[in-house]
């Protein structure tokens, strides 16, 4: 176990607090309005967005900033080191990984295992390339049974440790699928050998950097929907067996739960790692949306999952961030980081604290209210979601990610979260209320505290958000004002 990562002078912190940019320009303080997801661009404009970021969650005790894309995003090169070549991007690099250092933070190595960054390869190499379920050649994955599918992997490991000094690593071998070929999946199932690889890389990164924090992400492992009690089913049997195997070779399983947990609280005590998972509730921010079209957010309930896990043996998390130019995401990421530190502390004190680090109000009562607003919008919209909607439309459970708009297109996106399954007629009538209720308890509050105009950019984000939510009723014939 690394050094410095529990603080024992807290109350039973999380072990280990990992702040999940997911790609680089998530973070990002302006929109890429055009630019494809994702995006893979790294200027002045993504280091500041990082930079921003550090400071956020150094100051509410993360550890660890994770992000893809710091070199590559689909189409890692066969010979790997010359995605390294870009002095420019190695300049903007250098920059990122100094301004952590500078914070005693430490950033981690996402690794697509075997997926994700490997398409230029199996394109030149078509040797490694994986299969689907109909025996096809995979669009994305290497076969994970070819020694020279691994030799690809551990290149980028090892080319990326020469580099940087890196404090942990993200394996994730699901996201866009993975081989599907007698020797992989079609003889180990597909738990069995995504543990299996996950292992192996593990292994590899360990006996290499040995105080390494090392997770594995099971994005994709189980694709369930819910039972007839609207949950979704848990992992058990064999595949619960292989989960508890690869739990003796990394440090953190990191059970996300996008809509629904893999493992069930009670089979947490089985692994031999520590569990994790992303906090219950989090928005995917994606790079074209502009920053402060919306206001989302949710430090109660942040607070109130990220307890409830802790309570039921989770000591990890993997917790989503966002542009911090948007004062929910700040608010949101600052709450959340400070329960990680201490999960006994009560929510509203840890909102009250972040109010008065950021925005310094002049009076009790200016931080008084201004944690009411937030708490209000929070209600606004997050309190008018139904499971119902969910189970009818989707077959899952309430989703744990939240995305603002969409992932894919080259063109700004619409407002899918004010639409079904997120909020129906009734549910954007009560949202449009609780906003106007908040801008009319804004309103007086500019220039009551040296906020660096941050309660004007909450009136800006719940003003637009408000104009889109009136357009979707407008639209759709409902009465809007």
């Amino acid at each position: 176990m690394p050094a410095n990562v529990t603080d024992s002078t807290s109350h039973d912190p999380f072990q280990y607090r990992i702040a999940f940019g997911c790609w680089i320009n998530d973070m990002r303080n302006s929109a890429l309005p055009l630019q494809n997801w994702p995006a893979p661009h790294c200027d002045d404009r993504t280091v500041e967005g990082v930079v921003r970021t550090f400071d956020v969650i150094r100051e509410a005790g993360y550890q660890f900033l994770d992000t893809f894309g710091l070199y590559a995003t689909g189409e890692y090169p066969p010979d790997i080191v010359s995605a390294f070549g870009d002095e420019e991007r190695n300049r903007q690099l250098d920059t990122i990984f100094r301004e952590a250092a500078d914070r005693e933070l430490r950033m981690s190595l996402p690794l697509g295992l075997m997926t994700w960054g490997y398409d230029r390869i199996i394109r030149e190499d078509p040797s490694v390339r994986g299969l689907d379920q109909d025996g096809n050649p995979h669009p994305h994955a290497m076969c994970g049974a070819k020694e020279k599918s691994w030799s690809y992997v551990e290149k980028i490991i090892d080319t990326m440790f020469q580099r940087h000094d890196f404090g942990a690593v993200h394996l994730e071998s699901a996201d866009l699928g993975y081989c599907m070929c007698p020797e992989c999946t079609g003889q180990f199932g597909v738990v069995g050998y995504n543990a299996r690889i996950n292992a192996r890389a593990a292994d590899y990164i360990k006996s290499r950097h040995p105080d390494v924090v090392v997770y594995s992400c099971p994005i994709s492992w189980a694709l369930f929907t819910i039972d007839e009690t609207g949950q979704q089913p848990k992992l058990t049997g064999e595949d619960l067996a292989h989960i508890v195997e690869l739990s003796d070779h990394i440090d953190i399983f990191m059970d996300q739960g996008h809509h629904g947990r893999l493992i069930s609280w009670e089979d947490v005590p089985r692994l031999n790692c520590a569990y994790g998972t992303s906090g219950g509730l989090w928005s995917y921010h994606g790079s074209r949306q502009d920053r402060l079209s919306y206001f989302l957010a949710y430090p109660m309930r942040a607070a109130n999952h990220l307890k409830d896990h802790h309570a039921h043996g989770t000591r990890a998390c993997l917790y989503y961030q966002g542009p911090m130019v948007n004062p929910a995401v700040e608010v949101n990421s600052s709450v959340a980081g400070r329960i990680m530190c201490d999960p006994g502390r009560d929510a509203g004190d840890a909102l009250e604290e972040v109010i008065e680090v950021y925005y310094r109000p002049r009076s009790a009562d200016v931080r008084r209210k201004l944690a009411d607003v937030f708490i209000a919008v929070e209600e606004a919209y997050f309190g008018q979601w139904k499971a119902e909607a969910f189970h009818q439309t989707w077959r899952l459970e309430m989703p744990g990610e939240f995305i603002v708009g969409n992932l894919f297109g080259t063109q700004p996106d619409a407002a899918t979260f004010l639409a079904e399954p997120y909020l129906d007629a009734d549910a954007r009538v009560a949202c449009g209320a609780g906003i106007r209720a908040a801008l009319a308890e804004l309103q007086p509050l500019i220039g009551q505290a040296e906020d660096d105009g941050r309660i004007e950019r909450m009136i800006r984000a719940l003003s637009v958000m408000h104009h889109l939510l009136a357009t979707v009723m407008m639209a759709r014939g409902e009465p809007w004002c």
